[in-house]
């Protein structure tokens, strides 16, 4: 089963289980268009930190199908994962639920929370926010803080055709007496919506404003955003959302604090995202961006660091259903060379499928004309080819998380 947004099987699947959604842990839930899984790495970095037993939930997984979910800042031990995950199917086949294959991770995730005994932890949203499998009833005063980072236009089959519709339904996550936070940088159409469901559900609203390197909270007071370890200009909006987040919720967390907001800002890591790797010897830049929005970013990125050394030779996959031509627009000058490439399959997600390359390739020409190629190679064979030219131009695999993954298993193999 493909993606089936609505709530109710999960909360079914979720009470054949004894509700582990339930078991009193602090929630954090994030949604955005772009930006939440870096939101998502900075609070669970800032906690752990704390040292507050921390879990986090993300997706898709980078590596391995149990690496989406996380016990202090380490991807949780695999039998747990497996026995969690066995415990969550039984029951959704006992009970013939039929929950889809995100429902049942999501019900795991929650499952392997409770077995963990975390006293917090980090719910990114899978797709969209109010009909999302991960948002369910925590219990009175479980959730601290909702995040909701950039949005853009993405995924609008499901979510709506403009920035308010889909807003719309991302803020689905707000909920009644709890802080909810919202990057400053989103389109006033986005603000304003974000504002009425705000305002509709008795949720104090922080509009978050990054001013001078700091962001301004009245709990903690300025914190400083500019020293993320993590590379690109939208990383001190997405640091400032967090820390924004925790100290509207430091009176549930006392064990955050200054000190150790800076402790867990430095220790910060969230690999496939604007990542320098070192292949045959020479820098490759890898980034998962996959829609309009995260491509400009990627560009601005790009422009700054890597196209002063010349031309740049891209090399991407995109998911179907994606914007191919909107997107390479974004990245591509003339000049540039452009290699068209395919992604692996992605365990437990059997409907995601690569754009073929052929594809990309005749999109790309319409940018860069005859320095488009395709290659159905495994993308390390293919960036290995590219190596071997003097001078070598400077490399950007990108497009798609689920590329990145599959080169960086590559590299872990070799």
């Amino acid at each position: 089963m493909g993606i089936d947004l609505g709530l109710a099987r999960t909360a079914r699947l979720l009470g054949q289980l004894a509700n582990p959604h339930r078991a009193g842990w602090k929630v954090f839930h994030v949604a955005g268009t772009n930006g939440k899984g870096s939101v998502c790495a900075y609070l669970s970095s800032v906690l752990a930190a704390s040292g507050v037993r921390t879990g986090r939930y993300t997706s898709p997984h980078l590596l391995d199908r149990w690496d989406c979910v996380s016990i202090d800042e380490r991807p949780v031990r695999r039998s747990v994962f497996e026995a969690a995950e066995a415990h969550v199917n039984a029951v959704d086949a006992q009970h013939k639920i039929g929950a889809t294959e995100f429902e049942r991770l999501t019900a795991t995730a929650f499952e392997v929370f409770r077995r963990e005994a975390v006293d917090a932890a980090v719910v990114e949203v899978g797709l969209g926010g109010r009909r999302d499998a991960t948002n369910m009833d925590f219990g009175p005063g479980s959730v601290v803080g909702t995040v909701l980072t950039r949005i853009g236009m993405d995924h609008e089959s499901f979510l709506g055709n403009t920035l308010g519709e889909i807003a719309r339904e991302k803020a689905g996550i707000v909920r009644a007496g709890v802080p909810c936070t919202v990057s400053g940088q989103n389109a006033r159409e986005v603000l304003d919506v974000v504002a009425g469901v705000a305002a509709a559900e008795g949720a104090e609203l922080r509009v978050v404003q990054v001013d001078g390197g700091r962001v301004h909270t009245p709990e903690l007071g300025p914190l400083d955003v500019s020293g993320s370890p993590l590379a690109g200009a939208y990383q001190p909006m997405n640091l400032a959302c967090a820390l924004t987040a925790l100290a509207a919720a430091s009176a549930s967390l006392p064990a955050v604090t200054a000190a150790t907001i800076a402790a867990g800002v430095r220790a910060v890591h969230w690999p496939g995202r604007l990542q320098w790797l070192q292949l045959d010897g020479r820098p490759v830049l890898v980034d998962g961006a996959h829609n309009a929005q995260a491509a400009a970013a990627l560009s601005d990125y790009v422009e700054r660091t890597v196209r002063r050394d010349g031309p740049v030779t891209w090399v991407m996959a995109l998911t179907q259903g994606k914007e191919v031509d909107g997107i390479l627009s974004l990245l591509l000058r003339p000049g540039d060379s452009f290699v068209g490439v395919q992604f692996g399959a992605v365990e437990g997600m059997p409907w995601i499928r690569p754009v073929d390359p052929a594809e990309l390739r005749a999109a790309a020409g319409r940018v860069v004309g005859a320095n488009a190629y395709a290659s159905y190679d495994r993308v390390r064979t293919c960036l290995s080819t590219l190596a071997q030219g003097s001078p070598a131009p400077p490399l950007v695999v990108c497009g798609s998380l689920y590329l990145v993954a599959d080169l960086l298993r590559d590299l872990q193999a070799a």
